[in-house]
């Protein structure tokens, strides 16, 4: 598989690992426990900073590639791409929502907890389909020359979360990653 490929799916599994923890939190919400809302926000700016702005928008890159060549499953590719412009919207919306609720809104925790539980659900949805079935499409649809013309207008950047430099923006979440033994 190219490299670009495998860091796409390492990247799935770093948030993966973030998404179990916003479960954890929602759990205890439904308990109705306090969610630990310095958590809460650092997901949402990790998804915000790294998710949405430069993974989705290097899948999109790779997508458009394989869409130009005419190959099958055109279909879902633009159901990914869809997606993740809805992801984005959603994440958004998840954000003000927590402010809100944060700032003792009227928002009821059932509504939270409701929004919350959409929003991982269209995660793990969007993520299972990538990994189950597109990666394999795209490793076998796209050639070397693609691969080159793809690479060259990337958008730079890694995953904070997993580099020295960024972890102490997203400490909380870094412990209870390496608190689950990832």
């Amino acid at each position: 598989m190219h490299r670009l490929l495998n860091e796409l799916h390492q990247d799935h599994v770093n948030l993966g690992r973030v998404l179990r923890i916003l479960e954890n939190q929602l759990g205890l919400l439904r308990a109705g426990a306090d969610a630990d809302i310095h958590v809460l926000g650092e997901i949402i700016d990790y998804v915000q900073s790294y998710p949405d702005l430069v993974h989705h928008p290097r899948e999109d890159m790779i997508f458009a590639a394989y869409r130009a060549r005419a190959l099958p499953g055109i279909d879902v590719i633009e159901r990914l791409m869809a997606e993740h412009r809805t992801l984005l919207d959603s994440t958004a919306q998840l954000k003000v929502s927590l402010e809100q609720w944060h700032c003792d809104s009227p928002m009821p925790r059932e509504q939270v907890a409701g929004q919350i539980d959409d929003y991982l659900r269209l995660q793990w949805e969007h993520l299972n389909l990538e990994e189950g079935s597109i990666y394999g499409m795209l490793a076998e649809g796209l050639g070397e020359e693609d691969w080159a013309g793809i690479e060259a207008g990337l958008p730079p950047g890694s995953d904070p979360l997993f580099t020295d430099q960024m972890r102490r923006r997203y400490q909380n979440i870094y412990e209870r990653v390496v608190e689950s033994a990832y």
